[in-house]
């Protein structure tokens, strides 16, 4: 880059300047779009999730049917005691208690921990057995 006053190399250092400023003002603009494009994909995603305890189609398994009755019938139930009732390991249970928090069946709460049955497990049971 040979340098003679006011240019470089032919140009005008004002169009370099110039031309770089046009580019990162692309650049800014390109990177807001995509910004926002990926927002209303999370918020989508986050209103899907809220509604997917609903969309669900599938059947419950009778094991989880199994332990929807249980819970029905206590007040809450550790892991252990649930894995106790039913005859399951408590290693299958607990993946399949995680599960159904997940799919908002059952809720998890207090130390140790206790499972209880959510409006949403409550309304499968019944639906199951009608």
């Amino acid at each position: 880059m040979v340098r003679r006053g006011l240019l470089v190399d032919g140009v005008l250092e004002w169009e370099l300047t110039i031309l770089f400023i046009a580019l990162f003002i692309t650049q800014s603009i390109i990177f807001a779009a995509l910004l926002l494009r990926l927002k209303k994909k999370l918020y989508s995603i986050r209103a899907l999730k809220t509604w997917e305890p609903f969309l669900t189609v599938e059947k419950p398994s009778p094991t989880t049917l199994k332990v929807l009755k249980e819970l029905s019938s206590s007040d809450g139930l550790e892991a252990r005691e649930l894995s106790k009732r039913l005859g399951l390991s408590r290693e299958y249970t607990a993946r399949l208690l995680k599960r159904m928090v997940e799919e908002g069946l059952v809720v998890r709460r207090g130390k140790p921990y206790k499972y209880q049955l959510t409006e949403l497990g409550v309304r499968l049971l019944k639906e199951s057995e009608a």
